[in-house]
């Protein structure tokens, strides 16, 4: 009986981290074309959390006060890209494209964790 208990309580257990985890890179191709703040949120909601490290240039450091996941931006081409990191440190790059910090839009998302430095 005792062994019964315990393989239900194991597999309950199972099932809530299942359902904890953060979606696959994947399952962010809606986002694409989405402005950052939104999609930002989305990524946050569903278990990403922000993954601070810092960025290599003082500009660049200035915008992770308001974006801490924020790592590099091109100022050519506009580019900037983003890391999220999962509780199990599955990690998440968001590259998004703009002028300015409040037309960033998501350009890709990928699977990816950012190279060490």
């Amino acid at each position: 009986m005792n062994a019964i208990k315990i393989l239900a309580a194991v597999l309950t257990l199972g099932a809530s981290v299942a359902t904890a985890a953060p979606q696959a890179a994947g399952m962010w191709d809606t986002l694409v074309g989405v402005k950052y703040a939104k999609a930002r949120k989305e990524v946050i909601d569903a278990g990403w959390r922000p993954d601070h490290r810092n960025a290599g240039s003082e500009w660049e450091r200035q915008l992770q006060g308001q974006f801490p996941e924020l790592r590099s931006c091109e100022a050519v081409s506009g580019h900037c890209t983003h890391y999220f990191v999962s509780y199990d440190g599955t990690c998440l790059k968001v590259v998004t494209e703009g002028d300015t910090v409040a037309s960033f839009r998501v350009r890709s998302v990928a699977q990816a964790c950012p190279k060490q430095q």
